[in-house]
């Protein structure tokens, strides 16, 4: 499918690596296309038989997937989830990439040949967990600071993060150490791991454990969403796969980072 032709993006939702491969079809297509946030263990939202689909840094069952396509015009497929690269290996119009993340998947889907901007890159250091790039985590946790707006994030600029983003890690660093301290063990698929009830920096804070109990296998954050579901996020360090055991429950994700919605 031609990018500019894309209708509809459906993109991982409260997330800044979806949110920015969201972004970088924006930049291209603008108003003309619909876009929609989507999340693990929802249906997908309704679409007309015309629309020409672009899924990014998310994907649906194999199934699923192919209801979609059976039921739109066109459909691409962006995303860099190991389980979604299982789940829907040998589908043609399927692209992963384990070594980019779902924001630069998209710019280099939608500006093909043109070199990302530093938030492009700065969102990629740290969804993959990289934190290469300088002062990566200060520009992360400001980024985070402001609403997913197409228009906004097309205003930030880089080193005004930097600077707003020192003293923001700093609190965060203390609610993470806070939440960590209200860790309480429990089992999730056989495992006893150190769980916290968290609706902010979930990542962070389960990494955290990780690195606070190395004996335990994973760790886990969660929060109750409105609906009265409640959403998983887990953690690893080193060969254990997290992305299986969310798998089991209908999530999905990366061996160290994976999530599923428990109803």
């Amino acid at each position: 499918m031609i990018p500019e032709d894309v209708t509809h993006v459906l993109y991982h939702a409260e997330c800044e690596d979806g949110f920015g491969a969201a972004w970088a079809a924006w930049l291209v297509l603008g108003d003309r296309g619909t876009y929609r946030p989507v999340t693990h263990g929802d249906p997908p939202p309704e679409l007309p038989p015309e629309a020409r689909l672009a899924i990014v840094d998310f994907s649906y069952s194999r199934d699923l997937i192919l209801e979609l396509k059976s039921r739109c015009t066109d459909i691409i497929v962006l995303d860099h989830h190991i389980t979604a690269r299982e789940e829907l290996r040998g589908l043609d119009f399927a692209i992963f990439d384990l070594n980019r993340s779902g924001a630069r998947l998209a710019w280099d889907y939608w500006h093909p040949g043109q070199p990302p901007p530093l938030l492009i890159e700065y969102v990629e250091d740290k969804d993959l967990w990289r934190f290469e790039l300088p002062s990566s985590k200060e520009v992360s946790v400001a980024l985070h600071s402001y609403p997913m707006d197409f228009g906004l994030w097309s205003a930030l600029d880089v080193e005004t993060l930097k600077m707003e983003g020192v003293a923001l890690l700093r609190l965060q660093e203390q609610l993470v150490e806070a939440a960590c301290r209200r860790a309480r063990w429990g089992n999730i698929n056989g495992y006893q791991v150190p769980i916290v009830n968290a609706t902010e920096f979930r990542s962070e804070i389960a990494n955290r454990l990780c690195e606070m109990y190395p004996r335990a296998r994973f760790a886990a954050a969660y929060y109750d969403t409105q609906e009265g579901e409640r959403a998983w996020s887990l953690r690893s360090i080193g060969e254990f796969d997290v992305a299986a055991v969310a798998r089991h429950h209908g999530g999905g994700g990366h061996r160290n980072a994976a999530g599923y919605l428990e109803r």
